[in-house]
């Protein structure tokens, strides 16, 4: 992400649906609003319908970790910001450092974060100062500079279902009609997302990001866990384990991975029939430890049958 989004210059409520417009233009006007900052520097801006001053400050490298936090009202997990999930900022902060400065706000000794958790991130992997905005910002400030971080880079099904499933016990009493219109999108599309956010984590952290796990996907997945738990854990300590080893699967190699190892379980192996003919009336079929016999009576002798049962009585008395 080299461009961080802008602020909104009017409010939004948090449930209500992101613009649909591209954030470039508003993106530009950050740029060219923060760009020039240097520490110390401030500049007012609009959050939620009511001006903000924030004031530019640079977090050592070495410190960021200690010094900084996530704002826990931020959907995004922070685990799986990897540098595979960050290869579109790590080349640009190796070169020349963090452009666009995240926004957040002081909480005693610390800075919490709301917009800016992957530069925090890739700010602590690349060993680069990390340029905050700062300002006195209150929960529906921050969560409103989550959001629109978030929809500039938008979070991962996974990610989203965690939330939505917070959201529907706390807020909305499980009632899914209530929250698909508080958050304007179908019943359909927040039960996907709450049955891929069930996956085991293990599972979420084979894809290079969790945004490369669709929703309908993560529902699929969730469904083959549930029905065959043991055998998928095994898959995926087995996929985990070359991956660690340096093999890396794209998206779809990992699903059909995934799947066939359910399929190969589910579907009945195939094995050998053959059958053997003993004369007019008499044969046999032959499958795996099961041999049936065929009799037809009116062409084979009764004796024949009679032979048969004391056989298979005698048999069954000394077992």
């Amino acid at each position: 992400m080299k461009r961080a989004p802008l602020i909104p210059k009017t409010s939004r409520s948090a449930s209500e649906t992101p613009t649909s417009a591209p954030a470039a233009p508003m993106v530009d006007s950050l740029i060219a609003r923060v760009g020039t900052l240097t520490k110390g520097n401030s500049v007012v801006l609009p959050v939620c319908g009511r001006d903000v001053k924030f004031v530019l400050e640079t977090v050592p490298a070495d410190s960021i970790e200690s010094t900084t936090l996530v704002w826990a009202g931020n959907e995004r997990v922070q685990a799986f910001l990897t540098e595979d999930a960050l290869d579109d900022l790590i080349p640009s902060f190796l070169t020349v450092g963090q452009q666009t400065p995240a926004f957040g706000r002081r909480v005693d000794d610390h800075i919490e974060i709301a917009d800016g958790s992957r530069r925090r991130m890739t700010a602590i992997l690349t060993s680069s100062d990390y340029r905050v905005l700062v300002g006195d910002l209150d929960d529906e400030q921050m969560d409103a500079l989550c959001k629109l971080g978030n929809d500039y880079r938008p979070t991962s099904a996974y990610e989203r279902g965690r939330r939505y499933a917070t959201r529907l016990q706390n807020e909305f009493g499980n009632n899914i009609s209530a929250l698909a219109d508080a958050e304007n999108i179908s019943r359909k599309v927040i039960t996907r997302c709450i049955n891929t956010s069930k996956l085991p984590f293990d599972v979420i952290a084979l894809f290079s990001h969790p945004g490369e796990l669709s929703a309908r996907a993560g529902e699929q997945l969730n469904r083959a866990f549930a029905e065959h738990q043991a055998l998928l854990t095994n898959k995926v300590a087995e996929l985990t384990a070359r991956r660690k080893d340096g093999i890396l699967l794209e998206a779809d190699e990992l699903l059909e991975e995934l799947m066939n190892a359910v399929k190969s379980k589910s579907e009945p192996s195939r094995q050998n029939v053959y059958k053997r003919d003993f004369g007019p009336g008499m044969t046999a079929q032959y499958k795996g430890n099961r041999v049936v016999y065929n009799l037809d009576i009116t062409k084979v002798p009764q004796g024949l049958v009679e032979q048969l049962e004391e056989i298979m009585e005698k048999s069954h008395t000394k077992h």
